[in-house]
């Protein structure tokens, strides 16, 4: 069985992808760095129940991605790319899931299962975050297992199937809250609208199946929420029972945007293949059956459900993406779609342009004068590395000019193009990007002075970015008003402060201990309390 598995195709690109995110690009604030450093205060405590956060109770997330970190921190240490291998091993796991439903739904279309995988691995967005230390490749993969437990109860294994679909629902609590029902439950209920034939226990005994599964995900989840609720006080037990459901999905406090937003983005989001010419050939002739069906219902719903959710972004739909990878799978492969090398000239033009354009722009610019945003770009293409206007170019060129022998081989060119595509922005970022986000610098500078015995202190929120990468044994404590810090810094005239702000022109540095970019264009400093408190206009430039 393993040694199937090994055989895959796509392991390679998988494999690929894991390796471009892990040396090319740091753990990424805020997201990233907080979500491994709740597991090293975790860690630090041996207290895997509640999770904390600079010394707080942690409520945004169940800790299942914490727990996983600490796994591989057992089997191979405290490293930071041992805690970046869980994300990657469970988008390996959505890629053979979702090869495995292919299966499932169609199972005299091999070619299907062959080919889905490597439409999710032709999506920019999949292909990014398939190597991002969050959660989403998480409650993808419990989003795949409940799709098939749902699958295996439609198809008689009722008691497999609901047990298999409450295993998932309880694992996606874990992962990510609650979300895990409107990723599922849809496709359960709207049954009579996919069912290739109507359950021989009748629709009852379907729905009767389906609240089992919602009650044993319910336990699973509350195995953990009780203790945890009972050990982390009432103000965690409140959060994690109501601000990780209606609370967040009825007034987000973040990310909020207006209902059509996802409608407006899906198109850029499954580039390239909306712009592949054999899969629109294919829509016009292909027959609705049951599993496709399943795969629509199920894309929909989430697409629909999640447009009511004030908090919107790109990622949060990236559990639909299998069942539109299926879709897509199954449409050109049934019939199997002709494809010539002229399906491959819009992508491969708009690759290689991709690349003559960064060539190119630095001395248009010079020769023309361009506006102050065209300027932007063109620093940006001055700095990027002729290899990877070289890769953009050459694979695009290369698109054009191949002549695929199957259908097959043209989806895997396709996705090929963009792994090329995003080595070249991995190359872009490490030369210029990366200073902006990376703090390890940072982190080590703090980790030496808590090392010597002095007190750190942080200006308003801080969201653990420091304290995995410097190893931090201590949490720094907030400090929210001018008055507070004053006295923080006449109590500890040696201590330190930390101060993140958006750079201001008339603002000199020149006296912290340490400064570098935070987060893009922002900075974070390292001030010495008693330089600081001598300071005053500076000071107060800073806490403005």
């Amino acid at each position: 069985m393993w040694y199937r598995f090994l055989r895959k195709d796509y392991l390679f690109v998988w494999l690929m992808l894991v390796v471009i995110g892990l040396f090319y690009r740091p753990l990424t604030p805020i997201d990233e760095t907080r979500a491994v450093s709740v597991a090293w205060e975790m860690w630090q405590s041996q207290h895997f129940l509640v999770p904390h956060l600079n010394g707080e109770t942690y409520s945004h997330k169940p800790p299942l991605l914490q727990w996983c970190i600490h796994l591989l921190w057992r089997l191979f240490g405290v490293h930071e790319w041992s805690a970046r291998l869980v994300a990657p091993l469970f988008a390996l796991g959505n890629l053979a899931l979702t090869a495995a439903l292919a299966g499932r739904l169609w199972r005299d279309e091999g070619a299907c299962a062959r080919l889905a995988p490597w439409f999710l691995l032709g999506l920019p967005l999949w292909a990014l975050w398939t190597s991002l230390t969050l959660y989403d490749m998480l409650v993808t993969f419990f989003t795949l297992l409940g799709l098939h437990g749902i699958v295996r109860a439609a198809k008689g294994e009722v008691h497999t199937g609901w047990f298999l679909t409450g295993l998932a629902i309880g694992g996606g609590v874990l992962a990510k809250g609650p979300v895990i029902l409107l990723l599922i439950l849809p496709v359960a209920l709207l049954a009579p609208w996919w069912i290739e034939s109507k359950p021989s226990s009748g629709w009852t005994r379907w729905y009767l199946g389906m609240a089992a599964a919602v009650g044993l995900g319910a336990l699973i989840g509350l195995a953990w929420a009780i203790p945890a609720g009972i050990a982390g006080g009432d103000e965690y037990r409140r959060a994690i029972f109501w601000g990780q459901s209606a609370g967040r999905i009825a007034n987000s406090f973040a990310h909020r945007r207006p209902m059509w937003w996802y409608v407006v983005l899906l198109p850029f989001l499954l580039f390239p293949w909306i712009l592949w010419p054999p899969l629109w050939r294919s829509v016009k002739r292909f027959t609705m059956d049951w599993g496709l069906h399943f795969c629509g219902i199920q894309a929909l719903s989430v697409l629909t459900l999640f447009s009511f959710i004030s908090g919107k972004q790109a990622y949060y739909l990236l559990p639909m993406f299998p069942s539109l990878a299926l879709f897509a799978a199954r449409t050109v492969t049934h019939p199997p779609a002709a494809i010539t090398r002229r399906d491959q000239i819009v992508i491969g033009v708009l690759v290689s342009v991709l690349g003559a354009i960064s060539l190119l722009l630095p001395s248009l610019t010079a020769w023309f004068g361009f506006g102050e945003r065209v300027n932007e770009a063109t620093q940006i293409a001055a700095q990027t590395p002729l290899a990877a206007q070289l890769i953009l170019i050459g694979s695009g060129v290369a698109l054009l000019v191949w002549r695929p022998g199957s259908l097959g081989m043209g989806i895997r060119g396709i996705a090929l193009v963009i792994l090329g595509t995003l080595f070249a922005a991995h190359l872009v970022y490490q030369q210029v990007g990366r200073q902006f986000h990376d703090l390890k610098p940072f982190a080590e500078r703090l980790a030496a002075v808590e090392n010597a015995g002095v007190p750190i202190a942080h200006w308003r929120s801080y969201h653990g970015d420091f304290n995995f990468l410097g190893r931090l044994q201590n949490g720094l404590p907030e400090i929210g008003t001018k008055d507070g810090l004053l006295e923080w810094m006449q109590a500890h005239p040696q201590g330190y402060v930390v101060l993140e702000y958006r750079p201001k022109k008339e603002l000199q540095e020149e006296g912290a201990d340490f400064a570098q970019y935070y987060r893009g264009s922002r900075r974070v400093t390292l001030w010495k309390a008693s330089e600081l408190a001598a300071r005053g206009a500076v000071l107060d430039k800073l806490l403005d």
